[in-house]
């Protein structure tokens, strides 16, 4: 009796840990195919391919390409229920380092993968299509990496885990004087790309609430050292602050105005907009605000509140 309640419990176990991933994947969008043993999203709002690629790789994930049966499958059956506008979507696959030459981005051959071209493809107009799209009959279309177009990320089971942040992405830090978690992404980017990663990962980038905060985020950034922080200033840390393209209306991301977000601790004479060109919102490694250009990339700080 023991060891059939023993079971039993170990079932139900099982059973929670599958439907907390579930419900997570879910919440972010991914689809369990279970021949195989791997997630996909169609991200319907179109991207160039190299920011498609971007942000699947933002996403601890990979541009996915139909590598099997199962895969292209999946993929004809997501787009068929789908509301996209267009019938063509971006996979993984390139011609961008040897032209002529198509392969996924793990390096395999498109002709090892389980798609064809479309009639007449690929054709290579104006010498500017190395990049692939497929239909709904799994039928590939070479276009130019330039044009939008959906497309799909795939990511493995082991990389499906949530943590007590409630995502999936590594790296968060629960902060019990805020309710808050936070990670300083050491690879700098603009803030532009900043706050896509941080989305990304299911978060947004830092939005201070209170002189509290300020000094969380302070203690935080002292913690790196500046000679880990890849490329850009190490002494600014983007932050969910910008104008809105208003030039001069300081916001948060949510579009609160500093007063009601809770914080405006500027640095002494800032924002002071230098070079006609301080648009988006940094902290110092003192905590405080400071205005710097959206373009140049800078180490950054993303926030989760866990539900």
């Amino acid at each position: 009796m023991a060891k059939r309640r023993g079971y039993h419990f170990a079932l139900l176990v099982y059973f929670l840990m599958c439907t907390a991933q579930e419900l997570a994947a879910s919440r972010a969008g991914y689809e369990y195919i279970v021949e195989a043993d791997a997630w996909l999203r169609l991200h319907i709002v179109p991207a160039t391919w190299s920011d498609a690629r971007l942000r699947c790789h933002l996403e601890g994930g990979v541009l996915a390409s139909p590598t099997t049966t199962a895969i292209a499958t999946a993929m004809s059956a997501m787009m068929a229920d789908s509301k996209m506008t267009t019938r063509f979507v971006f996979i993984g696959v390139h011609a961008l380092i040897s032209k002529g030459d198509f392969m996924s981005l793990d390096g395999v051959p498109l002709a090892n993968l389980s798609i064809r071209w479309r009639e007449w493809e690929p054709n290579n107009v104006k010498n500017n299509e190395d990049c692939v799209t497929i239909d709904g009959a799994g039928e590939a279309n070479d276009v130019s990496c330039d044009s939008p177009h959906p497309y799909f990320c795939r990511k493995e089971t082991a990389k499906m885990t949530v943590n007590k942040c409630g995502t999936t992405a590594d790296g968060y830090k629960l902060e019990p004087r805020t309710g808050s978690c936070y990670k300083l992404h050491r690879l700098a980017r603009n803030w532009h790309r900043a706050a896509m990663a941080c989305h990304a990962e299911e978060a947004h980038l830092a939005v201070i609430n209170s002189n509290l905060e300020s000094q969380v985020l302070k203690e935080i950034f002292a913690a790196v050292p500046n000679n880990v922080i890849k490329s850009g200033d190490p002494n600014f840390a983007f932050v969910g602050v910008w104008d809105w393209n208003e030039h001069g209306e300081w916001l948060t991301v949510f579009g609160e105005s500093l007063p009601e977000a809770g914080f405006d601790g500027w640095s002494p004479n800032e924002p002071n907009n230098a070079g006609g060109q301080e648009f988006c919102g940094s902290i110092k490694r003192d905590g405080l605000l400071n205005d710097y250009p959206c373009l140049i990339r800078l180490p950054f700080i993303c926030e989760i509140t866990p539900k």
